[in-house]
């Protein structure tokens, strides 16, 4: 087996080896219009590519130094450690997170673990103090019949899709630039309201201007009384569906759209041949009301999918002092965002 840095002519060969929308090649060039620098590494059996992963380096402000990514790659060995280290050397970085998309339990209603058997450890790393993505999802399973889906849900989440449907509200799939820029206003408006931290408006818009001629993002919208009050942006990659980005206004809360909407993205996920849905993110199995983030895990979980907890989020230090002094900084420049976000929403 050999790594080696790959050109732009293999990107389809680099694309049909990752399972994750943030390890595409795409994705990467997206992280280069935000001042990133990525690297996309394959690994080879003779002449052929069995797999591949990329790495990002994010420079620190006003400094010579960077961090490095790579977000939901595959298994972790020795040689992928080694080469991240070395091309981390070059880019003066402090460490490198490592968040392979590999389960490592799943759970069942009652919140018994099951352990998923693999083969992988994370030598010479250090357990993260911070995620990029949450340590847990639920997976829907797309295989199943529409009746299947609707008799595992639960019955509130069942009962609520009758509620919209009686309401008349509409669902509408428009993945092109007008979809894109309601849902962007959606957005917008759901995070000032609730007062949380999301990236800027030209984040998105790169995002959506790198992505969209992929086919890989789809725009969701609910409408009630011919206004849109609920959106979604979705990847879909190869048979899995993702659900990163959701939105809501805060009015007609009593027609329950992101419960249709919802619902109508897993019958969509259907419709593209998808066999999965992954919902990008939730609490973990003794998640209390009150958490932060309790209300989108329990809108999640009404629908049923299978609670899974990945391997974790580990860091590869390059620099042993300066990473402590980081962490030290970033965790007070969340809590300042945190609270500049709480204020904008006043």
């Amino acid at each position: 087996m050999i790594t080696r840095i790959l050109y732009s002519e293999e990107k389809d060969q680099y694309n049909s080896c990752v399972v994750h929308p943030v390890q595409t090649w795409e994705w990467g060039d997206f992280q280069i219009t935000q001042g990133h620098k990525v690297y996309r590494l394959g690994v080879f059996d003779k002449n052929k590519m069995v797999s591949a992963y990329s790495v990002s380096f994010h420079k620190i402000p006003k400094t010579n130094y960077s961090i490095g990514t790579s977000l939901r790659g595959p298994c972790v060995d020795d040689e992928m450690i080694k080469n991240i280290k070395k091309i981390a050397e070059d880019e003066n970085a402090i460490f490198v997170k490592l968040e392979p998309n590999v389960f490592q339990k799943t759970y069942d209603k009652a919140g018994v673990e099951t352990i998923i058997p693999i083969d992988m450890q994370f030598p010479g790393m250090t357990v993260s103090p911070k995620v990029a993505f949450y340590p847990f999802s639920f997976i829907v399973d797309l295989t199943k019949t529409e009746e299947q889906l609707l008799e595992d849900m639960h019955p509130k989440t069942r009962y609520n899709i009758k509620v919209a449907n009686r309401y008349g509200v509409t669902i509408e799939e428009k993945s092109d630039d007008k979809g894109f820029e309601t849902y962007l206003k959606l957005l917008f408006d759901t995070t000032k309201r609730q007062g949380f931290y999301l990236h800027t408006e030209k984040y998105h818009r790169d995002l959506w201007k790198t992505l969209k001629a992929t086919g890989m993002p789809k725009i969701m919208l609910a409408s009630y009384q011919g206004q849109v009050i609920s959106a979604f942006m979705l990847f879909k990659l190869k048979d899995k569906l993702f659900y990163p980005y959701g939105a809501s206004l805060d009015i007609h809360r009593e027609v329950m759209a992101p419960t249709l909407l919802m619902w109508e993205t897993i019958k969509l996920g259907q419709v593209l041949n998808c066999k999965t849905f992954d919902m990008w993110g939730c609490l973990g199995p003794n998640a209390k009301e009150g958490e932060q983030g309790y209300g989108f895990h329990r809108f999640k979980q009404g629908f049923n999918g299978q609670l899974v907890q990945f391997v974790g989020t580990y860091d590869l230090v390059v620099n042993d002092n300066l990473y402590k002094a980081y962490n030290l900084v970033d965790k007070y420049r969340w809590k300042f965002l945190r609270l500049k976000a709480k204020i904008l929403k006043k």
